[in-house]
């Protein structure tokens, strides 16, 4: 048995009909020459089964402790069926990329058994031009971002040719008994209580080093408003989706952070600021004061790649309240320096293993009483959406003999954040994703054309216009979409929106 880690275990505890955890990603694939639908399905199951046992959540199932007096565990699945794991979808006529869009929201808005594993792969067929894709859902409980980006390597070839895989080695039959799991749990609180006192030194360190920056004018304590202001992110959310996802050349992103003293990511997060200054604009919803992002931030140590959450978060603020996009950059450049400082100061208050009697059961019911009363639309909030960006496979991949075009990430809206936009690399193209309660966004792909529209503007205001390498035009599953400019709405911020009775 393997005890989940606090952080792991809140993906549960914070789950509900209306906050499903589920975070997945999305390929569209090309099928090998002369390969029929009906052959490469056959061989998928033969596919998936010769390496499934590389990544051990897959079949894994939950055990939970009686009371819920400690975190669940995983346990090996002895009924495991790939076939509860397989299901295949065929998208009517003319099978466009909204269409997959739409198929794609709707899946993510599910729970999952948590009687079985927590996987799922849904093939979707039909699509135009004769591809297929792919919705790899797994749940947030067994990884994290950068987990999930090393399993798709695992499962997945880097050419047309499947590679020779090591069979599984015979291992002992675990022991997952009462008495074990409730031996497993007294080690896990006694050693959390033998751990607690270096614990303790090391947010002696933490704070030490905060008071410090709090006190010395050469050290600023963040660069966000005293006050993060509500928009239509900020409520509680229901259970429906809306999904979009884009593409963004890579080599455009990094030429023009190289050209602003920036990295990749302070582009992304300008173009995104960008995209949602437009769309706040359009609806006169935009609030005096920036808006504040919370951007995953990962604690794992290079050659790490075991299945679990290792991440922390940090607030950046978007400079939505400025208009000219090359000063906004700026501002998020300034922004996020600060912000990865002040994380790697509080790092040692990153403790992934909390272990109480009874503190699982305790956080559900928190968790349940919140969104019970609604509190995400009447407490402060501490950023308005999660923008994240998580490096992905540098190779082409394969599955099954089929070529990997994209690789679109599906995440998680949750109560007070109903938006939430992440990226994720492969090969030369950035692929990122929109993923919303449809109360918060009822259309996301609106919030997409925008972000793509700012990365126009942004890209046209720091490159001229003669020496863009690439074209102009926006890639979506395979066939390249011309996309003009939109132009800015001539708009003035409104004061703070309110939004659930508070502001």
């Amino acid at each position: 048995m393997q005890k989940l880690k606090a952080l792991d275990a809140n993906f549960l505890y914070s789950e509900s009909e209306r906050t499903p955890n589920n975070i997945s990603s999305v390929q569209i694939l090309e099928l090998p020459d002369e390969c029929s639908l009906d052959e490469f399905i056959s061989s998928l199951r033969y596919y998936f089964m010769e390496r499934i046992h590389l990544v051990p959540y897959l079949t894994r199932k939950l055990k939970f402790t009686p009371g819920n007096i400690d975190h669940p565990v995983w346990v090996k699945d002895k009924n495991f069926d790939l076939n509860n794991h397989f299901e295949h979808i065929k998208l009517a006529l003319p099978g466009s990329f909204s269409q997959l869009e739409e198929t794609v929201a709707k899946i993510h808005a599910k729970l999952m058994d948590r009687d079985k594993p927590l996987w799922k792969l849904f093939l979707i067929s039909g699509l135009e031009g004769g591809k297929i894709a792919y919705y790899n859902q797994a749940h947030h409980a067994a990884m994290d971002g950068m987990a999930g980006q090393a399993a798709t390597m695992i499962m997945m070839d880097t050419t047309a040719k499947a590679q020779p895989i090591e069979p599984a080695t015979e291992k002992p039959t675990e022991d997952d008994s009462l008495s074990e799991l409730l031996r497993l749990s007294f080690d896990n609180l006694v050693n959390y209580q033998i751990d607690s006192p270096v614990q303790a030194l090391n947010i002696l360190g933490s704070a030490f080093r905060m008071a410090k920056r709090a006190f010395d004018p050469n050290m600023p304590f963040n660069y966000i408003p005293a006050a993060t202001p509500k928009t239509r992110f900020n409520r509680c959310i229901e259970k429906k989706r809306t999904y979009a996802a884009g593409d963004i050349p890579v080599a455009d992103l990094k030429r023009m952070a190289k050209m602003c003293n920036g990295t990749l990511n302070d582009v992304l997060l300008a173009i995104c600021a960008g995209g949602l200054r437009r769309y706040l604009l359009r609806t006169n919803e935009l609030p005096a004061r920036t808006l504040v992002a919370g951007c995953p931030v990962s604690l794992r140590q290079p050659g790490d790649v075991s299945m679990d959450n290792k991440v922390s978060i940090m607030s950046v603020a978007l400079g939505t309240d400025i208009e000219d996009p090359r000063l906004r950059l700026n501002a998020i450049i300034d922004s996020s320096r600060i912000a990865k400082e002040v994380s790697n100061d509080t790092a040692a208050l990153q403790n992934l293993q909390i272990s109480l009697a009874g503190f699982p059961a305790w956080l559900t019911s928190s968790y349940r009483m919140s969104e019970t009363l609604r509190l995400a639309e009447i407490l402060p909030i501490p950023f308005n959406l999660i923008i994240s960006n998580v490096p992905g496979p540098r190779k082409t991949l394969y599955s099954n003999g089929a070529k990997m075009l994209t690789h679109y990430p599906v995440s998680i809206p949750t109560h007070g954040l109903g938006l939430n936009i992440t990226a994720s690399s492969y090969v030369n193209t950035l692929c990122f994703s929109v993923t919303s309660c449809a109360k918060a966004v009822p259309n996301a792909g609106i919030i997409r054309d925008d972000i793509l529209a700012a990365w126009e503007e942004l890209r046209s205001t720091l490159i001229p216009r003669a020496t863009i390498s690439s074209e102009s035009t926006i890639v979506l599953g395979g066939a390249k979409i011309s996309r003009p400019v939109i132009p800015m709405p001539t708009v003035t911020p409104t004061a703070d929106v309110t939004v659930g009775g508070s502001r």
